[in-house]
């Protein structure tokens, strides 16, 4: 289990990944994760429980839609996003959220199943503050 969160500002541009300075509570090898990076590993095979929360506001002078996508080796997770309209830049703060389950199948020696995921900025540039995961391995 691992829980990671930024509670400063954190301008991120479109197509940037969030990065979490932070690990509030890290248990095992399960997951791991480095304070400061943008990567989650699922080392083990199994169901894995992937909650996200966040606040986030648009940059500059731009207005438009504030996405946060999960991506599973670089590829989107169906499902696995929150998005906000912002209409006002900078004052027009959103709550993000959302909730997925990710499975990593058995690894063996031809096939490498190794799961790295990234939060990924797939809106507008965005300001974002108080951002949180939390990853559990449910089975």
């Amino acid at each position: 289990m691992i829980n990671s969160y930024t509670n400063t500002t954190l301008a991120v541009l479109t197509n940037g990944t969030l990065n979490f300075n932070n690990d509030s509570v890290k248990t095992g090898c399960t997951v791991t994760h480095s304070p400061g990076s943008t990567t989650f590993s699922l080392n083990k095979p199994g169901f894995y429980f992937v909650i996200f929360n966040g606040v986030g506001a648009a940059t500059g002078d731009t207005v438009g839609s504030i996405v946060v996508q999960l991506q599973r080796n670089g590829v989107n997770v169906p499902g696995a996003l929150t998005s906000a309209a912002s209409t006002t830049a900078l004052t027009d703060v959103e709550s993000l959220s959302f909730s997925t389950i990710v499975q990593v199948k058995p690894s063996c020696c031809a096939v490498d199943n190794n799961v790295n995921l990234t939060f990924v900025n797939t809106g507008i540039p965005t300001t974002f503050s108080n951002i949180n995961v939390a990853i559990t391995k449910l089975c």
